[in-house]
């Protein structure tokens, strides 16, 4: 208990540190003679309600979060707490809504209740008295499962022709029946293994050098889970069957560790009805390259929502019905694919010993060469892999 007291403390500090270096960072460019940009957003689209929640097929918990849109230069996450949501059904029965997180609330559905061509609307009601409430959304059919997932070492160009990125291009082959949906989304969420170079095994501070012993591994592997920020829509309806091979998803380029140890994608292709294909179509142009970050605000698209108490006030988000198929797949090192990483664990020699370590890095990490320790200090990232982003508890459906 006492070394997991210690290296969390450790870890704490290290942390702290960071902020403050981070922070004489944006002191610093603040400060520089270098003009800021300050986009131009419609304020209007500030300060409104964001409902963001769907009903899946998949029987399970069906989330629903309530948030205010904040101003982009200050972009940040305004739960709504103690709300009282409702999820309605056609045919007239409830499910009440539990808060679990800030401004995060969900209920339990089961498979009865998650019938393709059944529709459903949400209804909100805020700690201030006013309503909120979506349309109803008809859940369509669709594929059972995802089409077969992989990948393509491809080159990009880019707009300096001595320079093209590398990396992998995922793709999925789609396939529907006709009377299935024409109207499609995928989300994607990655997770990837990491590790960091050296156990933590020496480390130095006000009261001197300290061994761990044995030495200490547990911070050393990592995985770390994001959800891919782009969208991927598709609409059928033009082509000539329910169906499109090589549909690309998302691009992985060869500077990352993802793809070093073992890298995982979660595929969930989300049947759509018309409205709210169109609705993420939509926030797709807006966040493209093509169409520029501030073209629009991206949160400002038409959803189905509305202010039962005051129409005239827009409410942002879409509340849809989706009928759910996910694939999870795993990418092992590939052979043709040369990485090229960037340097993470720093080691610096110390000229004149220990007295060279400024008391603001304490405690610091002190590199050793097969149990002996040397005159040479370590970056957090060479010990502690948390700092990275990722945690050490590895997930359940890792392969090993």
């Amino acid at each position: 208990m006492i070394l997991k007291r210690i290296t969390y403390q450790i870890i704490k500090a290290k942390l702290n540190h960071i902020k403050w270096i981070s922070f004489l960072l944006v002191f610093i460019l603040l400060g520089s003679c270098i003009k800021p940009f300050n986009p131009d957003v419609n304020a209007e689209a500030i300060n409104k309600y964001v409902i963001e929640g769907s009903v899946s097929s998949i029987e399970g918990w069906q989330n629903v979060k309530v948030s205010i849109a904040s101003d982009v230069s200050r972009a940040e996450y305004v739960p709504v707490n103690n709300c009282e949501l409702m999820i309605i059904d056609d045919l007239g029965q409830n499910f009440p809504l539990t808060q679990y997180e800030d401004g995060e609330y969900r209920v339990w559905m089961n498979n009865s209740e998650l019938i393709p061509g059944r529709s459903f609307k949400i209804n909100v009601h805020l700690p201030n008295g006013e309503i909120l409430e979506s349309a109803f959304d008809q859940m369509p059919l669709g594929p059972d499962e995802v089409g077969d997932v992989y990948f393509e070492i491809e080159d990009i160009p880019t707009n300096d022709p001595e320079y093209t990125l590398n990396g992998i291009q995922m793709y999925t082959d789609f396939s529907a029946d006709e009377m299935d949906s024409k109207f499609y989304r995928w989300k994607l969420t990655e997770t990837w293994e990491y590790h960091s170079e050296y156990p933590r095994e020496f480390y130095y501070d006000a009261t001197g050098l300290h061994q761990v012993v044995p030495a200490d591994y547990s911070y050393m592997y990592c995985w770390k889970t994001v959800v891919v920020n782009d969208i991927y829509t598709l609409s059928t309806g033009n082509l000539s069957e329910n169906a499109l091979d090589k549909y690309p998803l998302n691009y992985i380029r060869n500077n990352t560790y993802r793809l070093k140890i073992l890298y995982s994608l979660m595929i969930e292709q989300m049947a759509l009805s018309e409205n709210a294909y169109y609705y993420w179509d939509k926030l797709r142009v807006n966040l493209s390259q093509e169409a520029g970050l501030y073209t629009s605000q991206p949160l400002a698209v038409k959803g189905n929502l509305t202010n039962v108490n005051t129409p005239e006030k827009e409410v942002l988000g879409f509340f849809q019905a989706n009928n759910v198929s996910k694939k999870r797949i795993f990418i092992w090192p590939i052979d043709e694919l040369e990485l090229d990483l960037p340097t993470v664990c720093i080691i610096n020699g110390l000229r004149f010993g220990f007295i060279e370590i400024p008391v603001s890095e304490y405690p610091a990490f002190i590199y050793s060469d097969n149990g002996v320790w040397q005159f040479a200090t370590m970056v957090d990232d060479c010990v502690l892999c948390p700092v990275l982003g990722g945690v050490t508890e590895k997930p359940d459906y890792w392969p090993y």
